[in-house]
């Protein structure tokens, strides 16, 4: 992952999510994006979301709290887009935050 270009949030999450899904052979119609769902469109697991967090907190060194994110009212939410990721991972990094 040290090659991934942080210009961009979602540049940096778009990597990272097309790192992690290389080898699982995906019949997408188009590149990942701001509006590419996780569940629906890339058909992650929550193990592999844990692992999308894990590799964004390794990536910008900071832990990120993700279950504010991906827990709503006690249940975790059924689907996410990359774009909402990246925007939850910009306002993390502009608040003060834990280094790993």
């Amino acid at each position: 992952m040290s090659k991934l270009m942080k210009d961009t949030t979602i540049a940096t999450v778009v990597a990272i999510v097309d790192d992690l899904t290389q080898d699982w052979g995906l019949d997408t119609d188009s590149p990942s994006g701001a509006t590419t769902m996780v569940v629906a469109d890339l058909e992650f697991a929550s193990v592999d979301i844990i692992q999308l967090c894990v590799a964004l907190e390794q990536c910008y060194g900071r832990r990120f709290g993700f279950q504010d994110l991906l827990m709503k009212n006690g249940s975790y939410v059924g689907d996410l887009s990359l774009g909402q990721l990246a925007a939850f991972v910009d306002l993390k990094l502009n608040t003060e935050g834990a280094v790993l």
